[in-house]
């Protein structure tokens, strides 16, 4: 068993030839050659063994070819298609899959018994991946990370990744893709967006940027060697690990103190930061054949004018993946911004939206201004107002589009009610000046972290005696509103969002009265912060 460990991560190529020498047969290979290196390296504890790539990860400094090597990534493009190869050479004793088909020199063209296939997606590190996160998932200081940065466009691999940078749904950050190779059906049903840790034998591969090459007279698509990945088995990537949570008694305390680090960028107006911090635990739990999703919970938080704030770096120190768009006329308008990926030339350019599930977005619209927005604004603020009210993002082709779900969780910044729709509207009230976040020790963030996302995984059901609660309060508002504004269905629906959330941010696992009750209050005080309609609006209501 060590000796074939050592193997495994030394020498995968000598391992796959005796797997394939002791099966006997192409029939079923894949998944033998499968089970055995998940059995030695996942199941028998030697993934940190395993030399890993990452966002920092250059062309010119990867391991040699042939090598073991893991990749934790987001499926970018799955429309790379299939690709015929030979697997084993003539008389069939020597295996060319998983990287070897170099070696394939006396395969005659015409023998097609020899050939078999496997299918090629464009897999990219995780965009928006926080520096904390990568800490804990690559044991890669900060100060790595922020060096990558700054030195992105003076790497020796540069060119490479320059050709490939419209593979990135954030142009700005540092990021590394690769061509994965599966083969069999283990991987069959990956989707863009979905997040796998991949382990595989490195190799190379050439493939087609869809770029034009500026320096070729006849400007013919620009082939490019690119890193590829032999898969030999995935798993979804692991999230951070974080400390245990405390103790139900304890547990309300560290809320406490969460929802203050959240209020101290918001001018310590901390009914904003319980909405926030709902908008952060909620995750999709359900989604109805009609495409109605629920779970989710986008926020705009409508600022005071003039008031300075931090949120975003309060909100990227508690999650493990964030973006930032700040939105003006003239970005809506460029023809370089696409908020959805694209496809042309045979390839899927990225879009700034295709983010992986549970990435917090925070949509910065306080300099949006005055303007005309232009056929690319339009269809790039659409695009956005999908993602946000139907979880749905765009997929755009040459002469059609269609849509794949998501789940992002929305962050609006805007002075006054944004122009966007949102599920929850809250009209931030600072009582401070300061906008920016009392950040805590490592100890303590670490915390918030792991509740956090614990309270965003967690299981929870409603009672079937909650049921009879809620209807009874919901009738009893709609009496009390004589004369005034009506609870809606989609009120209710909304508060049900809202109540599930709060129960779930102080641990509960079940809605109860209690977590009801406390919802309809802080919701009453929500609306309570609404701007006064004015008289004459009201008589044409009326």
């Amino acid at each position: 068993m060590l000796a074939e460990l050592n193997l495994a991560l030394s020498k995968p190529m000598e391992l796959i030839q005796q797997l394939f020498e002791q099966h006997g047969s192409l029939d079923g290979l894949e998944q033998v050659i499968c089970d055995r290196f998940t059995s030695l390296i996942k199941d028998g504890g030697a993934l940190a063994q395993v030399p890993s790539l990452t966002s920092l990860s250059t062309v010119d400094k990867l391991p040699a070819n042939g090598s073991l090597v893991r990749f934790r990534g987001m499926v970018q493009d799955t429309g790379l298609g299939g690709e015929l190869f030979p697997a084993t050479n003539a008389d069939g004793s020597k295996l060319f899959m998983y990287g070897r088909e170099d070696d394939a020199a006396d395969v005659a063209a015409e023998d097609y018994s020899k050939l078999r296939e496997r299918q090629l997606f464009y897999v990219v590190s995780v965009p928006g991946e926080t520096a904390w996160a990568k800490e804990k998932l690559d044991q890669a200081p900060a100060e790595a990370l922020r060096g990558a940065l700054e030195n992105l466009s003076l790497k020796d691999g540069a060119a490479a990744s320059h050709l490939t940078a419209h593979k990135n749904p954030i142009p700005t950050e540092p990021s590394f893709g690769l061509v994965a190779k599966i083969y069999g059906e283990t991987d069959e049903s990956l989707k863009t967006t979905d997040v796998r840790e991949f382990v595989g034998v490195l190799g190379a591969t050439s493939w087609s940027t869809g770029l034009e090459d500026p320096s070729s007279a006849e400007a013919s698509e620009s082939l490019l060697t690119v890193p590829a990945l032999h898969v030999l088995f995935s798993s979804p990537a692991p999230r951070p690990s974080g400390p245990e949570l405390p103790s139900s008694e304890s547990r309300a305390a560290l809320r406490n103190e969460l929802v203050d680090y959240l209020a101290s960028s918001l001018g310590e107006d901390r009914d904003a930061a319980e909405w926030l911090l709902l908008a952060l635990v909620a995750r999709i739990h359900t989604r109805h054949a009609t495409g109605m999703a629920l779970g989710s919970m986008s926020l705009n938080l409508a600022l005071p004018n003039g008031f300075s704030t931090d949120i975003g770096q309060a909100i990227e120190a508690l999650v493990p993946a964030a973006a930032a768009l700040d939105l003006t006329i003239e970005t809506l308008n460029d023809a370089k911004t696409r908020l959805a990926p694209r496809s042309r030339d045979e390839t899927l350019d990225a879009g700034r939206l295709q983010l992986a599930p549970g990435t917090a977005v925070v949509v910065d619209l306080r300099k949006l201004g005055e303007g005309k927005l232009e056929d690319t604004g339009v269809r790039n603020l659409r695009h956005l107002a999908t993602a946000i009210t139907q979880q749905k993002l765009a997929y755009e082709f040459p002469y059609s589009s269609f849509e794949l779900d998501t789940d992002l969780n929305f962050v609006l910044l805007s002075e006054g009610k944004a122009i966007l729709p949102t599920d929850c509207v809250v009209y931030v009230r600072p009582t401070s000046s300061s906008g920016q976040p009392v950040r805590p020790d490592a100890s303590k963030l670490d915390q918030f972290r792991g509740y956090i996302a614990a309270m965003k995984h967690s299981q929870f059901s409603i009672p079937a005696e909650m049921s009879e609660v809620i209807q009874s309060d919901f009738v009893e508002r709609r009496q009390a509103s004589q004369g005034g504004e009506a609870m809606t269905q989609d009120d209710l629906l909304f508060r049900m969002t809202a109540a599930r959330l709060l129960a779930l941010s102080y641990g509960e696992t079940e809605l109860s009265k209690e977590a009801w009750m406390r919802t309809a209050e802080l919701d009453d005080q929500r609306k309570e912060r609404f701007p006064a309609v004015p008289a004459q609006q009201q008589q044409q209501r009326a």
